[in-house]
């Protein structure tokens, strides 16, 4: 069966059928990846030590998503 034909119901995650075909999505290309991290380690390049430690504590707190 061509699995091109496949009927996809409303609602279906079509990426699924995307990543079969090659398609990676932009939130796990490394190059955006890298770009994420530099931009969320701006603030702390100005930060001492136990200022880095109370800002990493404020967005444990506010359940940041941190890309490490």
């Amino acid at each position: 069966m061509n699995d091109e034909y496949i009927y996809t119901p409303v609602g279906t995650d079509i990426t699924v059928r995307w990543k079969l075909a090659g398609w990676i999505p932009p939130s796990e290309l490394p190059e955006y990846l890298d770009k994420w991290k530099y931009y969320q380690e701006l603030p702390l390049r100005k930060l001492d030590d136990q200022a880095k430690k109370e800002y990493e504590l404020v967005m444990k707190k506010a359940k940041v998503a941190r890309i490490l």
